[in-house]
């Protein structure tokens, strides 16, 4: 079974459509870039003439971002939750990664015993559900409102898109998990 970054990789390799249009867009336009830079250096009437058939490489490299962007918008779905409510269970499939608009949320892990501990608490420009999603891996904690609270859904697609894409999304991500998963190693051993 694959995990983390290696398994995003495969998902672009295999089908995440949203991420090849990105990679065939920057390939379009750092290609014209290219050949524009060389053209410009050189003066040389073949790399002029090239650079000028291929300006529409770039409409085209322009145009596929604009795609990418618009059905990004769309998978950004906001929810209201009230006060109390179960937004996952530790065990559970991972799918979306959410970021709180506005409210609180209890981090909480089974104990040995059975009861469920909270572990840290989460409030507005927080977000959670990334540890699933980049490990391949079930839920590793249950999420649960404090009061009521308004939440950005991003499923799995959508998110791979941008965590490939975005090398500074990409270090934000990685270093909120390492920070994760020294707090889960934290609480199994105190408990």
């Amino acid at each position: 079974m694959m995990t983390g970054p290696r398994h995003l990789m495969a998902r672009l390799i295999m089908g995440d459509w949203r991420s090849k249009l990105i990679a065939i867009a920057q390939v379009f336009v750092g290609f014209s870039a290219l050949i524009g830079l060389i053209a410009m250096i050189t003066r040389h009437p073949f790399w002029l003439l090239g650079f000028t058939a291929i300006q529409g490489l770039i409409v085209l490299g322009v145009v596929l971002f604009v795609v990418v962007a618009i059905f990004a918008q769309r998978s950004l779905v906001e929810e209201d939750f009230e006060a109390g409510t179960g937004i996952f269970r530790e065990g559970d499939a991972g799918r979306d990664l959410y970021v709180i608009k506005s409210g609180t949320v209890e981090v909480l892990m089974k104990a040995p015993d059975g009861s469920q501990q909270v572990i840290n608490q989460l409030g507005p420009g927080d977000h959670f559900g990334e540890m699933a999603l980049l490990g391949n891996v079930p839920r590793n904690a249950t999420i649960r409102t404090v009061g009521a609270v308004a939440i950005l859904r991003m499923p799995r697609g959508s998110f791979a898109t941008l965590y490939t894409s975005l090398p500074g999304l990409k270090d934000h991500f990685n270093k909120v998990m390492e920070s994760r998963l020294r707090e889960l190693e934290t609480f199994k051993r105190r408990t």
